[in-house]
């Protein structure tokens, strides 16, 4: 038996212009109310599958969205292509535009996304090159011996941060504090070890997603505002 929605749920699933913001807690039907408006947008409204961006916190929900999405609509009787919707998490949508504009961005082809394991022991492989510019027990509170992977683990880390916060290498070699300047030299050298190599990290995704919007803003940037009419993220 189909679930109907309520008042509230059928508000959201029908509001057209300008944002919505809805605060729902646990089981009150959040990913039920997203599903049926994106059916709505298509089936009532005529919105093209590709005009619409999901942003979802987990693979899992968006891979429920989209088996959902699929089933209404061909219950609805409509044949859309639901691959062509943005669907997923933020790193995932992030990834197919670097993917789909690649020849913006600094990746070649057969580019590789490092795991957290991998990314770990790419540090440990190139730990020489790190320390050479500057020792790594910089970072390390007084302790002046360790293991080189703990050593690798903790450059992983300040790096993935430098990327999250999207600071500049060269910002942070201009600060006066030694053990940031270090930061600065050993960020500078990642993003040159990551170009040569096509790699990515979680965190460089997006740093890399953001510069190709902001980089290439005619001729990435304006067509994807032409295209994407309506954008839901599920938080």
């Amino acid at each position: 038996m189909d679930f109907q929605p309520t008042p509230q749920q059928q508000a959201v699933i029908t509001h057209e212009n300008g944002p919505v913001l809805v605060i729902a807690g646990p089981g009150s039907g959040k990913t039920f109310t997203l599903v049926e408006r994106i059916v709505h947008l298509v089936v009532n409204k005529g919105v093209k599958p590709e005009q619409l961006l999901v942003a979802t916190f987990t693979e899992k929900v968006a891979k429920e969205i989209v088996s959902r999405v699929a089933r209404r609509l061909m219950q609805e009787g409509v044949t859309v292509n639901v691959d062509e919707m943005y669907i997923g998490t933020l790193h995932s949508i992030c990834l197919r535009l670097l993917e789909e504009h690649r020849e913006f961005t600094r990746l070649k082809k057969n580019f590789t996304v490092m795991d957290q394991f991998d990314q770990s022991y790419f540090f440990f492989q190139h730990l020489r090159e790190f320390e050479e510019l500057a020792p790594v027990t910089l970072l390390l509170k007084g302790e002046r011996q360790t293991s080189r992977w703990k050593k690798a683990t903790l450059l992983c880390g300040w790096m993935n941060k430098l990327s999250e916060e999207m600071l500049s290498a060269e910002a942070l070699m201009a600060d006066p504090d030694e053990a940031i300047q270090a930061l600065g030299k050993w960020y500078a050298l990642y993003q040159k070890l990551l170009e040569q190599e096509n790699l990515l990290d979680f965190s460089v995704i997006q740093l890399e997603a953001y510069r190709l919007l902001t980089q290439n803003q005619d001729s990435v940037l304006a067509p994807l505002r032409e295209k994407i009419r309506y954008v839901m993220v599920d938080e």
